[in-house]
């Protein structure tokens, strides 16, 4: 089969390769017909991240085609549509013509959603599930209701992970959101509710502007939930003076600066791959403990595999918005470029497989 290898310096190149087998009872086999991407496919490649490790194929993002199963697979079966979450930094991963990937992370798609606007949905919904439901424990899922005022901030809410988040809060009725975005205020206004007490902050306005207008909007009001899917010095600067500082919650998605939060702070760093296996890492500054599920993770995936495709079936979850990158696997490092440029707002880059020039 084909497959696009990230490189380093986010040069992408092409190999044949052998299909994936099955190796395993819970495996699927995935043709690819679409995947999309994310920051961390290229700075996996660059040395940048501390708990993946590399791989070439760095894509995790797939919708495609159910081609072989394991045995112990009940949920779906060859030829069923679905959108999976590759396993982070292990091979056979979204950028090639069959991925494997594990059941309790693969869900099926109406036929109503297209291919590109289901490829942009695994990696989003199942990092910000972390976020919301394990690391801050705001409710078990997204199949229960808040039933009193939560105010929660959402720092970077117009990322794919950010806005997902928003969505899911919507769904479980967590309100006010505080949402904070940046040239993606506009789309992010399209998910929040007003009369629910939501708000959008723009943080180019200066951190003193932003925090000044965030305790107004709190009006005297304790902030005890964060999700930062930024993990910048200056949005944890932010954040750290609005958060609660005795017991206040925080939920971050890049690990190696929690030494400039206060220490009354309770801290979780919102880790995909714990939803495979229990994640321990260091670094010179802190112990990197809570990577997202301190255990249980393909149980607690497996609940929102369930709900996920219920909410798709039902409507009740968009998928994000998108752009095409056209030729395929051969305009996949002009993504993921564009991604590492900061090129890229309140959109996902989504490659077709088939349309890769042989």
């Amino acid at each position: 089969m084909l497959e696009a290898h990230v490189h380093a310096d986010t040069s992408v190149t092409l190999a044949i390769v052998p299909v994936p087998k099955i190796a395993d009872p819970n495996d699927i086999l995935v043709r690819v017909v679409c995947a999309s991407c994310n920051p961390k496919d290229w700075k996996m490649p660059a040395g940048l991240l501390k708990t993946i490790a590399n791989c070439p194929n760095s894509g995790d993002d797939i919708a495609g085609i159910v081609k072989e199963t394991g045995a112990a697979v009940t949920s779906c079966k060859p030829g069923d549509r679905v959108a999976a979450l590759h396993q982070l930094g292990a091979p056979f991963g979204a950028y090639a013509e069959f991925a494997l990937v594990k059941d309790f992370v693969c869900f099926k798609v109406p036929d109503s959603l297209s291919w590109e606007a289901a490829a942009t949905i695994p990696m989003a919904v199942y990092v910000a599930s972390i976020a919301l439901f394990a690391s801050l424990n705001l409710c078990a899922g997204p199949w229960e209701r808040v039933l009193k005022e939560t105010p929660l901030l959402i720092y970077g809410a117009a990322t794919g992970v950010g806005s997902m988040a928003v969505k899911l809060a919507q769904i479980a009725n967590i309100h006010p959101l505080i949402c904070v975005a940046g040239s993606g205020s506009g789309f992010v206004a399209g998910l929040v509710d007003g009369s629910k007490g939501d708000g959008i902050f723009d943080y180019r306005d200066g951190g003193d502007a932003l925090v000044s207008g965030i305790q107004s909007m709190l009006g005297g009001r304790e902030l005890e939930y964060a999700f930062d899917a930024v993990s910048e010095e200056s949005s944890l600067a932010n954040i750290a003076k609005i958060l609660k500082p005795d017991g206040g919650r925080i939920a971050l998605t890049l690990p190696g600066r929690t030494h400039k939060l206060p220490e009354g702070l309770q801290v979780a760093h919102v880790m995909a791959g714990s939803l495979w296996s229990r994640l321990v890492g260091h670094d010179k500054d802190e112990q990197l403990g809570n990577l997202g599920l301190e255990e249980g993770g393909p149980e607690f995936a497996r609940a929102i595999t369930s709900s996920v495709q219920a909410m798709l079936s039902e409507g009740v979850l968009k998928p994000q918005p998108f752009t095409v990158y056209e030729r395929g696997l051969n305009g996949l490092e002009t993504a993921l470029k564009a991604l590492r440029a900061g090129q890229v707002h309140a959109s996902r880059c989504v490659v077709r497989i088939d349309d890769t020039n042989r």
